[in-house]
């Protein structure tokens, strides 16, 4: 049986155990049922209504229209996952996990994200499985996580897809299955989650649950550093500094790794500085080399502060 029958052959019944014991706000089971309203509105009255809130919260947190105003996106964000709008209490899930607006506190976010998850929010479902694998505001729960990033990559999102992938990888709370993971990943890439076609390049490269093929590598990291990856730029780099799948160009490398670095992957930055150390590609330039390195090394990159060092 595969690691994915397995998961959903017992989601089900692990999601509906979750459900029943969380609250997303105090007195509200974690559904998307509209309540009786003792004030004789009618259901529809009261979804519209409870729209119209959300709406206006968005435009308060993002500063869409009028002045941002944190406290009170939340508190109409709050009316409206009182009203059973599931992507409202998504949304108010995220400010707390993120403290946008508001103190960050994973213990208020995760039960919102549960209620949006059962609702059929399944961005809440994603993020809830973060949360849940990190042990952030919830216990620890590997298999749970791969339960609920199950649910939003079968929902159609992408990136939740690589988040499965990830621990289908590596056996985290599910068995291990390296054809698996890539044909998530490859699920994650069609659907334009540029991460995961990195991945996907990455299992072509080292032949991980597919044929080994730097041909498919090349074009995976290329479709990625293409759409804005960073990291799928350093990875196209790195192939063509060591000749893989591409003729060796030092002048390639130089061009793809100065975007990686500008694009915040600070690996590409101590990558790039070697190369205007020894001036291959490149006149060798020894100040900025240095200021490469020192870039990495504020970044907490290990490989840039030992470059810094007296002797290297």
């Amino acid at each position: 049986m595969s690691h994915r029958a397995g998961i959903l052959g017992v989601a089900a019944v692990v999601l509906a155990v979750a459900v029943t014991g969380c609250k997303g706000r105090s007195g509200e089971e974690g559904s998307s049922a509209i309540a009786p309203d003792p004030s004789g509105e009618s259901p529809a009255a009261r979804v519209a209504r409870a729209r119209r809130a959300a709406a206006q919260a968005s435009a308060l947190r993002d500063g869409v229209g009028a002045p941002r105003d944190g406290a009170r996106a939340v508190a109409l964000f709050g009316e409206a996952c009182d009203a059973g709008i599931a992507e409202a209490c998504g949304d108010m899930g995220s400010m707390y996990a993120d403290g946008v607006g508001v103190p960050k506190d994973a213990a208020r976010a995760a039960p919102l994200f549960q209620t949006a998850c059962h609702g059929g929010d399944f961005a809440a479902c994603a993020r809830l499985a973060d949360l849940v694998r990190a042990g952030r505001g919830v216990a620890k729960d590997e298999e749970r996580a791969a339960l609920l990033f199950t649910k939003a990559c079968d929902g159609g999102l992408a990136r939740a897809c690589t988040r499965e992938a990830t621990m289908v990888a590596s056996g985290a709370g599910v068995v291990k299955d390296a054809a698996g993971a890539a044909a998530l990943f490859q699920k994650a890439c069609d659907g334009g989650d540029v991460e995961g076609c990195v991945d996907l390049g990455e299992a072509y490269e080292k032949g991980e649950g597919v044929t080994e093929s730097f041909g498919e590598a090349v074009d995976l990291y290329d479709k990625a550093c293409t759409a804005g990856s960073a990291d799928g730029c350093r990875q196209l780099g790195e192939m063509y500094s060591a000749g893989r799948g591409v003729v060796r160009s030092p002048t390639h490398s130089l061009e793809l790794w100065g975007r990686a670095c500008d694009g915040g992957d600070y690996v590409a930055c101590v990558e790039l500085a070697k190369l205007y150390a020894s001036g291959r590609g490149v006149r060798a330039d020894r100040a900025r080399a240095t200021a490469l390195y020192q870039k990495a090394c504020d970044a907490g990159v290990t490989m840039g502060c030992d470059a810094l060092k007296p002797g290297r």
